[in-house]
């Protein structure tokens, strides 16, 4: 090789490691390694992220369960490394992780977990299935007895948090959130803020974040705001961001859009037992007159699924293979309010029955429209009942007063979300006579044996296939009495400044804390 052949390639191979540290120099700049930048996040959420249970699980990460759901809602270890069930699915034995400690360092171990699922089951009866007794084996192995099979135990677990027993009082109220979790409470604003710090002993490896405060925003415009204007890093939690601000924020270079498909799905809810929707074929009617379609394509704009049936697509195998319930056929919902005995006698375009006019009220939670597009909704099922002769009023209510009202039994309709763990357990919560969103979706309640009957068995089935049947069965007779109308399964929208890594969303709303981080800003 000449001598100028030689300088050539030595200049171009030092250009070549020139624009190669250029390159990291500019990465570098872009992306400060974690000790130069600030590890403090804020986050905001259309909801206070404490309750009477204390600091919400999922989205603080302060308590932690013996077994979590991961992203697509499958049991894995948590605080539980494996366990086994006996062949007559009665008893659990559960074999914990070692070296863990709660946040005010009592030991976590066969005792303290013992204690943590007898308090569950005293604050939430039936949520673990029916108990028999706890026995703790040794210092990390404990055996849940059931006097009958609960199929859904493994997934129940996710809702049952190991808390310190220092926590709870003589009363099982929560007077402090003293969990596992990579983080710990370090002040708290009631309908304000949380604020969180790092667990710096955490079992799982110390956590990349130092500090987390999550605020509270109730108004929707005023979060997405915020995130534009850098007073908070991201917005999360189901009803984060309201479809019509997501356009918004896309069209903002600094700011990332996420979207999961999630385990919250949306309904309509009636008063069955008194008029006007005591008969079904007033439900049924209403059921005709409304477009699922036209819902999820202008009131979420896409970001969403219809629904046909009481169960979600999250849970396809669930799902009752036939189409359920039948809408947008205007005809047929006049012809049947017509065979229930109401006419338009006087001309105005609604009509009547014995001299009263079908007039009804949709109560709305304040909470819920802060957080779904609930109004749009509403003022779009109300232009589509105005069309068979029936005048919807719309009624937004402070959420305390919603709940109240409820349980009067004074709301005839609503519209609500609805979220389970388990399409076995959240069948039987909102169907079953006692079921704990049976208030929700059906006040004051809804009791038919053959619903009871049929959810408890299933409950007990550990047979996947023979269970889904039974819950085939509760999926017709809910749609044959039009006991509620399904709308359509959420498609989750969080979102994200451009300097926020590692954020992965989840069906249930889990934030993973201790995978996020903070870079430099561009």
């Amino acid at each position: 090789m000449s001598i100028n052949k030689k300088i050539i390639s030595l200049v171009v191979g030092i250009l070549f490691l020139s624009s190669l540290l250029a390159g990291c120099v500019e990465q570098q700049a872009d992306e400060q390694p974690a000790a130069q930048v600030p590890q403090e996040v804020v986050a905001g959420l259309g909801r206070d992220p404490v309750g009477a249970r204390g600091a919400h699980p999922y989205l603080t990460r302060v308590f932690e369960q013996l077994v979590i759901l991961d992203a697509e809602m499958k049991p894995r270890p948590g605080l539980a490394t494996s366990w086994e069930v006996s062949e007559d699915g009665r008893t659990w034995t559960i074999h914990l992780r070692e070296g863990v400690k709660f946040h005010d360092g009592t030991p976590f171990n066969a005792e303290t977990a013992k204690f943590s699922l007898e308090w569950a089951t005293r604050v939430r009866p039936g949520l673990l299935g029916s108990i028999d007794r706890i026995e703790i084996v040794d210092d990390y192995t404990i055996k849940v007895i059931h006097s009958e099979p609960h199929a859904p135990f493994l997934r129940s677990l996710f809702f049952a948090v190991m808390i310190s027993p220092n926590a709870i009082d003589e009363d099982d109220r929560v007077i402090e959130s003293i969990g596992t979790g990579p983080f710990k409470v370090e002040d708290y604003q009631p309908e304000d803020k949380l604020v969180l710090v790092r667990n710096e002993a955490y079992w799982g490896g110390l956590p990349k974040l130092e500090r987390i405060t999550l605020r509270y925003i109730p108004e929707a415009t005023t979060r997405i705001m915020a995130l534009e204007a850098g007073e908070i890093d991201m917005i999360i939690d189901t009803g984060g961001i309201l479809p019509e601000h997501a356009p918004v924020l896309k069209a903002n270079p600094e700011i990332e859009v996420m979207t999961i498909h999630g385990v919250v799905h949306h309904h309509i809810g009636f008063d069955t037992t008194t008029p006007p929707f005591d008969d079904v074929r007033t439900r049924k009617a209403i059921s005709y007159a409304i477009d699922p379609e036209s819902l999820v394509r202008y009131a979420l704009e896409g970001y969403g699924k219809v629904m046909n049936t009481p169960v979600p697509p999250l849970y396809k195998d669930w799902m009752h293979p036939d189409l359920l319930f039948e809408f947008s056929d205007k005809d047929k919902a006049r012809k049947l309010l017509q065979e229930a005995g109401w006419a338009d006698m006087d001309g105005d375009g609604i009509v009547e029955k014995d001299g009263e006019e079908f007039k009804v009220t949709m109560h709305l939670a304040g909470g819920w429209v802060g957080r779904w597009p609930y109004k749009t909704i509403a003022e779009i099922i109300q232009s589509d009942l105005r069309e068979i002769g029936i005048a919807m009023d719309i009624d937004v209510v402070d959420t305390g007063l919603y709940r109240e009202m409820m349980e009067r039994g004074d709301v005839k309709m609503t519209l609500i979300p609805i979220a389970g763990v388990s399409p076995r357990s959240a069948v039987k919560d909102t169907f079953h006579s006692e079921g704990g969103m049976t208030v929700a979706i059906n006040p004051p309640f809804f009791s038919n044996p053959r619903v009871d009957e049929l959810t408890e068995a299933a409950m007990k089935e550990t047979d996947d296939s023979r269970a889904q049947r039974l819950l085939f069965e509760v999926q017709e007779i809910v749609a044959a009495e039009v006991l509620m109308i399904p709308l359509f399964e959420e498609l989750m929208i969080n979102a994200v400044r451009d300097n926020i890594r590692g954020y992965e969303m989840h069906p249930w709303f889990v934030v993973n804390w201790e995978d996020i981080h903070v870079v430099s800003e561009k």
